[in-house]
């Protein structure tokens, strides 16, 4: 099924029970953004400006600590951000298996990855979710962040490898210190080259994480959630007042996501990629 031509605002189901109840995946996860994420993240920024401003010996020292500090607290926030998305979606999909009983099975919903590797054999996510809700999981707006979540909650797990060069290869200013081989830039009165036979890949203990990034991974699996919700309210076979209202401005709403936005990767490998079936 070619995800660029369906719209997931006309879909229903017949069984919308095996959902679930979204409100367990939005709630804590709204909880987890302002109470624990902006909060903390805030605390830290105040402690790294004081420091900054500070002319005590040793305070720039600290400084760098807290940089450092506040640089893991957003990888871990990141973690939680993804692996429990993950968990969400993967007990959705057993609900699923177990209401329809398409002989996939919880186990293999359990163990399955999120792409299959060219060699791998048995069924991905991607083919799993197509197959129990009954369209592709990249008809979602939020399917390129969601793509990029995984494969950074990957890549903060195991650093450098397959998951951290995908994260490269879809958000490379998130390496904003370095330069590609063989790549020429000007340092002040002087032209410099890169070596040509450098790595092609940065190694992942670089990147850096803004607070945007994150925050936009939060809104997205809430977008996501949402829009399950809305899936489910869209197949009540009785709808009433407020839920015809919802659904009525459910298309406007998700139209307005990408001037929400704050934060979104340049790579055109990722601008591309959006809307595509897997």
């Amino acid at each position: 099924m070619d995800a660029t031509e369906f719209d997931i605002t006309g879909y229903s189901l017949l069984d919308h029970e095996s959902l679930g109840y979204t409100f367990s995946n939005l709630t804590p996860l709204e909880l987890f953004l302002s109470s624990v994420v902006r909060p903390s993240l805030a605390a830290l920024d105040a402690d790294i400006g004081r420091l900054q401003a500070s002319d005590e010996p040793g305070d720039a020292f600290r400084s760098s600590h807290l940089e450092d500090l506040f640089q893991a607290s957003v990888e871990g926030y990141v973690l939680t951000t993804q692996a429990t998305w993950e968990r969400g979606l993967r007990r959705m999909l057993i609900s699923r298996e177990k209401k329809l009983d398409t002989r996939i099975g919880p186990l293999n919903i359990e163990r399955a990855s999120w792409r299959l590797g060219k060699l791998a054999k048995g069924m991905d996510l991607h083919q799993i979710f197509e197959r129990l809700m009954g369209f592709p999981l990249s008809a979602f707006d939020t399917y390129n962040d969601l793509d990029l979540l995984q494969s950074l909650g990957n890549a903060i797990r195991h650093g450098d490898g397959d998951a951290a060069r995908r994260v490269h290869k879809l958000a490379p200013e998130l390496w904003w210190n370095w330069m590609p081989p063989d790549e020429t830039f000007m340092a002040g009165p002087f032209t410099v080259t890169t070596p040509a036979d450098g790595p092609r890949h940065p190694s992942f203990s670089a990147i850096t994480l803004p607070q945007v990034l994150l925050e936009q991974m939060i809104q997205s699996v809430l977008w996501f959630w949402q829009d399950i919700d809305n899936i489910r309210c869209n197949s009540f076979s009785r709808k009433d007042a407020n839920v015809v209202r919802r659904l009525a401005f459910w298309g406007e709403e998700r139209a307005a996501r990408a001037s929400k936005r704050v934060w979104s990767p340049t790579s055109k490998v990722a601008s591309q990629s959006a809307g595509r079936s897997c």
